[in-house]
This record gives C-alpha cells, sequence and structure tokens, in this order.
C-alpha cells in the first residue's frame, strides 16, 4: 500500500515538473521569438538624451543685400555621456582623437602641453610648440635680413616675443594652480594621474587623452551637455565614424552652422569674430540662457549685434541605446534662427577702399607701413567704408593671434576708429570757420604773408614757401589761404581767436568727441592749457598758433576728421556715426530694429562762412596740394591735406575731402603713418571717390544681359 502512495506521488510530481519545465518554454520561445524583437528594443532603450539642436547666427549684409558674414553647414563630433567605464572612454577618446588628427582635422581643446615621441621632449605649445618656434625663428630671420640690408629694425622684438610667450605659460599655470609644477612633464604626470589613465598608454597617447579630459572638464560635460571633440570635420573622418559607429559608443555626428566670411579679411576689423564660450566667460552668460558649448561674438559687430544675431537653440530629447547608439526621436523642437543685419557698408566700395589704402600705404611706405580710412554719408552719418591696413584675417584669428598680438605694425589695430592723430593743415578749415563765426575776420579780410611770424619774441616760425624758397603767398584772404595752406596766415588769426574759442568750435565739430559709432572708439586730445594742466606741463602763449594749423597737443581719429567736415558740409549739424541700418527678423522680415539718422549737436554757421571755407578746399584740389590727385577726375572734389610731424620717422600725411563739390554725397578722411608726403594721402580719397561715382553710375545704369544670336 504504501509503495503505491509513494509511486502517485512521484508521478504527480513528475507531471508537475513537466508542466512547470512546457510553461518555461512557452514562456522563453514567447519572450525569445515572438516577441524578441519588441524586447530587444526596449532592453536598448535605456537612456534618455537631451541636447540643444544649435541654431544659425543672423548673416551680417552689407546695404544692398550683400553678404558679409554668412554660414554654412559643417559636421562636429560630440561625445554623450553615457554608461562606460573610464578604461572604456579613454580608449575611445584616443581611437577618435587618432582618427581626426591622422586626417588633417582639429581638436577644440586648448591643453597647451605635447610631447615629442621622436625626440622624448615635453614642452608647453605657447613656448615650445611648432607654431611659436617658427614664429621666433621668422622673426630673428627678418630682424637678420634688416640688419644686414642697412635698415631701422627693432632689434629686441623677438625677445619682446618670447618674454609673452613664457607669460602665458606663466599665466595658465597660475589659473589652475599648479605653480609648485617646474616642467611640462611634471604637469603631464599630475594630469595622467588626476585622470586616472591607465599605464598602457604611451606618453604621447596620455597627453593626448588628458587633453581631451581636461577640455571636457572645462566644458561641464554630463548627461545632458555632451563634448564637442571637433568642429567642422572633413568628409574622410565623417565617413569614417559612421561606418565604425559601433566602435564609438555615445559618440555623434551633428550638422553645426560655421560661421564664414564671404570676402576673407574685407571688413575684418568692423566685423569682428566668434568663438566658443571661455570658461571664465560662462558664469554669468549661463544666467542668459547659453550652454557651454554655444558660439558667440568676441568683439567688433559679431559683439555688439550678439542679442539680435543669436538664434534660439531647438532640441532634441532622443532614446539612446547601451552602446551609445540613437534609437528613437521622442522630442524635438525646431531652431529659430537669428535676425539678419544690415549694414550702411558698401561692400563693393569697402573693398576698394582697402585696396586703394593697402596700394598708397605700401607706395609711401613699404608692405610694414600702416594707416586708416573712412568714408561716410555726410547727410545721414552712414559709414560708407572703413578701412585700417594692416589686416588680419578673421578666420584664422586664434591661430594667428601671437603673431598678430605681437606684430610691430599692430594689424588688431582700427586705426580709422582707434588711432589719434596730429591733424595738421586739415585743421585749417577748422580755424577759419572760429574766427569767421567770431568775427575776428570777415571774408573779405586780407593778411600779409611775411614769411616769418614776429609776434611772439622767443617762438618765431615761418610759412613753409618761406623756409624752403623764401618766397611768401603774399596778401590772401581765407580762401586763398586754404587753397595755399598757408601757415602765417593761420598763425595770424589763431593767435587773434584764441585757445578757449579754437577749443570751444573744435568740440561744436566733434573734434575730441565720440562719433558715437557702434564700435569702441579713441576720445582723442584738443590742445589748450586744460589738457596741459592734466598733464602738468606749462602751456605757453606761442603754442596757440601751433594749435591753429593743427599741430601742438591735437590728436584726433580718421572719423572724428571726418565728420567734422560732414558737419561743415551740413552747417553745423553734427550726426552720430553708425555702421547698422536695420535688423531684420528672419523668419517673419519684418524690421525689428531700424537706425535712423541721429543728431549729435547743432550749432549752425553762416552761408558766408560755409562758402568761404568749401571755396578754399576746392582751390586745394584744382591749384593747391592735392592737385596732382584729382586733376584729371570727371567730377569736381574740394579737401585739405595735412602733414604732421611726428617723432621716430617721416612725417603723417592726411587727407580730408568730399565730392561731389556743388552737393556733396560722400566725404572721406585718411591718414597714411610716416608717409611722408600728403599725395599718397590725397590718392586713397581720390580712388574712393572713383570708386563711389563708378559704382553709383552702375547701379543707375544696370548693363543689361547680352543675349547670344540676338540680332
Amino acid at each position: 500500500m504504501e509503495g503505491r502512495n509513494f509511486g502517485g506521488r512521484y508521478l504527480a510530481v513528475l507531471i508537475l515538473v513537466v508542466i512547470l519545465a512546457l510553461v518555461c518554454i512557452i514562456r522563453l520561445f514567447d519572450l525569445q521569438v515572438v516577441k524578441g524583437e519588441e524586447y530587444r528594443q526596449v532592453a536598448q532603450q535605456r537612456l534618455v538624451q537631451a541636447y540643444p539642436v544649435k541654431a544659425p547666427r543672423g548673416e551680417i549684409l552689407d546695404r544692398y543685400g550683400k553678404a558679409f558674414v554668412q554660414n554654412r553647414m559643417g559636421y562636429v563630433v560630440q561625445i554623450q555621456k553615457i554608461d562606460i567605464s573610464k578604461d572604456d572612454l579613454h580608449d575611445e577618446i584616443l581611437a577618435l582623437s587618432k582618427l581626426i588628427l591622422e586626417n588633417d582635422g582639429t581638436l577644440a581643446t586648448q591643453f597647451p602641453i605635447f610631447y615629442d615621441e621622436e625626440n622624448g621632449f615635453w614642452g608647453f605649445t605657447y613656448t615650445e610648440g611648432k607654431e611659436s618656434r617658427k614664429k621666433i625663428e621668422d622673426k630673428e630671420q627678418e630682424i637678420r635680413e634688416a640688419l644686414r640690408d642697412g635698415k631701422e629694425v627693432d632689434v629686441q622684438e623677438a625677445d619682446r616675443m618670447k618674454e609673452q610667450q613664457a607669460k602665458k605659460v606663466a599665466d595658465w599655470k597660475e589659473e589652475e594652480k599648479l605653480t609648485a609644477y617646474n616642467s611640462a612633464r611634471e604637469i603631464a604626470e599630475y594630469y595622467r594621474s588626476r585622470y586616472s589613465l591607465s599605464g598602457k598608454y604611451t606618453h604621447k597617447e596620455a597627453v593626448l587623452i588628458a587633453s581631451v579630459r581636461y577640455d571636457m572638464e572645462k566644458s561641464h560635460f554630463g548627461a545632458n551637455n555632451p563634448y564637442v571633440l571637433a568642429r567642422d570635420i572633413g568628409p574622410k573622418v565623417l565617413q569614417l565614424i559612421k561606418e565604425q559607429g559601433e566602435k564609438y559608443p555615445g559618440v555623434e555626428i551633428e550638422m553645426e552652422p560655421i560661421r564664414t566670411f564671404a570676402h576673407g579679411s574685407t571688413a575684418a576689423h568692423i566685423l569682428g569674430r566668434t568663438d566658443k564660450i571661455y570658461a571664465e566667460e560662462y558664469e554669468e552668460l549661463q544666467k542668459e540662457g547659453y550652454g557651454i558649448n554655444d558660439i558667440i561674438g568676441k568683439d567688433g559687430l559679431e559683439k555688439v549685434l550678439e542679442k539680435y544675431l543669436r538664434g534660439k537653440d531647438g532640441y532634441k530629447s532622443v532614446s539612446m541605446s547601451r552602446s551609445g547608439g540613437q534609437t528613437e526621436i521622442l522630442q524635438s523642437q525646431a531652431v529659430e534662427p537669428g535676425n539678419y543685419a544690415k549694414l550702411t557698408l558698401d561692400l563693393e566700395l569697402q573693398k576698394a577702399a582697402e585696396q586703394a589704402l593697402k596700394e598708397n600705404v605700401t607706395a609711401a611706405v613699404s608692405r610694414n607701413g600702416a594707416g586708416g580710412a573712412i568714408a561716410i554719408v555726410p547727410s545721414t552719418g552712414e559709414v560708407l567704408a572703413l578701412a585700417s591696413y594692416p589686416t588680419y584675417n578673421p578666420e584664422t584669428f586664434v591661430e594667428d593671434y601671437t603673431e598678430l598680438s605681437q606684430a610691430k605694425s599692430l594689424p588688431l589695430l582700427n586705426r580709422a576708429l582707434d588711432g589719434t592723430y596730429s591733424p595738421g593743415s586739415t585743421f585749417k578749415p577748422l580755424t577759419a570757420i572760429a574766427a569767421l563765426e567770431t568775427g575776428v575776420i570777415e571774408p573779405n579780410t586780407y593778411i600779409q604773408d611775411k614769411g616769418k611770424y614776429t609776434f611772439f619774441k622767443d617762438f618765431q616760425p615761418t610759412c613753409l614757401i618761406y623756409s624752403s624758397k623764401r618766397e611768401t603767398h603774399g596778401t590772401i584772404e581765407v580762401a586763398e589761404a586754404l587753397g595755399v595752406s598757408c601757415n602765417y596766415f593761420f598763425y595770424e588769426i589763431g593767435r587773434l581767436t584764441g585757445i578757449e574759442t579754437l577749443n570751444d568750435y573744435a568740440k561744436r565739430f566733434g573734434l575730441g568727441e565720440p562719433t558715437g559709432i557702434e564700435l569702441g572708439e579713441g576720445k582723442g586730445v584738443v590742445a589748450g592749457p586744460e589738457h596741459r594742466k592734466a598733464l602738468d606741463v606749462p602751456w605757453y602763449p606761442g603754442d596757440v598758433i601751433q594749435a591753429a594749423i593743427g599741430q601742438s597737443d591735437n590728436l584726433f581719429t580718421p572719423a572724428q576728421l571726418a565728420n567734422y567736415i560732414a558737419t561743415l558740409l551740413n552747417k553745423g549739424r553734427r550726426y552720430r556715426l553708425h555702421l547698422v541700418n536695420e535688423i531684420v527678423d528672419y523668419n517673419t522680415q519684418e524690421v525689428v530694429y531700424r537706425k535712423n539718422p541721429e543728431l549729435l549737436a547743432e550749432n549752425p554757421i553762416q552761408d558766408s562762412t560755409f562758402q568761404k571755407v568749401t571755396q578754399g578746399m576746392r582751390q586745394v584740389v584744382t591749384n593747391g596740394t592735392a592737385k596732382a590727385a584729382f586733376e584729371d577726375a570727371e567730377y569736381r572734389a574740394a579737401g585739405k591735406t595735412g602733414t604732421a610731424e611726428v617723432p621716430n620717422g617721416a612725417d603723417n600725411v592726411l587727407f580730408v575731402g568730399f565730392a561731389p563739390y556743388e552737393n556733396p554725397e560722400i566725404v572721406v578722411a585718411v591718414v597714411i603713418e610716416h608717409g611722408a608726403t600728403s599725395h599718397y594721402a590725397a590718392r586713397v580719397a581720390r580712388q574712393i571717390f572713383d570708386a563711389y561715382m563708378e559704382l553709383k553710375e552702375e547701379r543707375a545704369n544696370p548693363k543689361q544681359p547680352t543675349i547670344e544670336g540676338a540680332d
């Protein structure tokens, strides 16, 4: 009986086991076969990532809609934060970095340490890097050649470059709290330990990985903030990463707008540049909604117009597989491109102004010369062209910065806005205005040029024609005096007018005063007792006659000189200079900002004063110092040349003028440093006037396209 009971229990247990096994088999079949693909996808969807999609910045256009700055789409390599080990992350960084570098790409990292494997040498890129060494070697070679040719040269310049490079290393070490370390190798070993880099990596590989980890740290790499390893990668890198995607978990290729300058270095000093946000800027900028990987305007109009040009990023929320691949877009929001800016500049005239300046500076001085020029609309204050030479390429600014910042020719200086120069005889029209308006002279007042001005016993300057030829200009009135640039005449009326009145009229006409232009600008100096008192230097009675001919302490920018002539043409109405015409919404084409002419000051002058001074400026180009530059012009122009003595070299030369004479449409001011003769400055203005007139004619009468085969 007991045996039968045991056998029954055994059979029941066996049946139960079989049933359970069948249930498991059926369940496994359902999981792995029937619903296998569905559950595999669910298992893969382990992580949700949300990251921004970059909006393009607004374009910057000229007054006719031609692009100065625009965008093109490029590819960026991003590393997403996923759940992988440090060792796996380091292997991935190394493989990706090598792939990019071996195919002519560049990494975004700013880590300043390198290891030369071939020579077993550790160094700082700031001092021992290839680019740094080459810049020093080139400068030393330039100095040797100059000395060999007997040219004037600053023999200490290479040493100063080395000192500046060394300072960059010291500043970086202090910023990173690494001053306890003496060598690049010690610092590299510190970072190797800090990032737990395996001993399997060579020195060169460890430095490469550490450089990326360093930049990741600076960029606040995290789950919602991917790290941009490289921007604007080439097609080969793009193809290889896409083909080998499984090797690079968490790596994404994204499209991003890349800022491009449509005409190279044209208007570089005006447009400025963009770059990624620096770590030290992020604390403030994040309050305004910026991400650490964002690109912002760093200087020029790119910075001034940041709030308008900046677009609104979209975002993409995606599910990520454990391997880092994207499995599904869960949510997205489209980008909103930035507004575009229409400037007052004329692209073609800007090119012509830059070319004219370059040609004449080179002819007057050499390729190492410098100068600035500006062209404005007198009735509105619109800037048509603004040139500074030498210039630079904004697209390679970062790579070239050390060389640019150390160059003796100061290519980063915007000479038209920030350069301040003694105006020389270009100041004489202002002296004439002050004397005529205050009744010191009448339009028909004649003064005899006696050659030597003998009013002061201890200071008796001469007229140029007297010191060079022992001749005089005879008895002349104010228009004639402007035409021949008679120093004697302006000594006399300057003394009679007085420095206080001269200063008053200088300020009324914008000299030594801000022009109001959107970019930064130099203020300049109006000569007089007030300025000397600030310097704790005495002002002498004879200084007033020097100030009256544009010498003494007078220092003005080309922009101020242009606006002072425009104020003359407006009979005392002075307008704010401006570069921005309007800002237009990208989507709606609605004008969100328009700059209308803005009156800064109104100091009316008499018609007789206007006529006399402009007649004198007309005589300068018909019979005076600018005759050679304008004698075959097909339009009537007027102007005034200037020569200003400066230490250490030939005189600076200037020209201010306008055209057409009867109905002025354009005012130009030019300066060439150490240009020796004002003919070259006048030639720059002539070429700008020519280009303006030709462009005006072409736009008024555009050529009709020809049709082949037409009768």
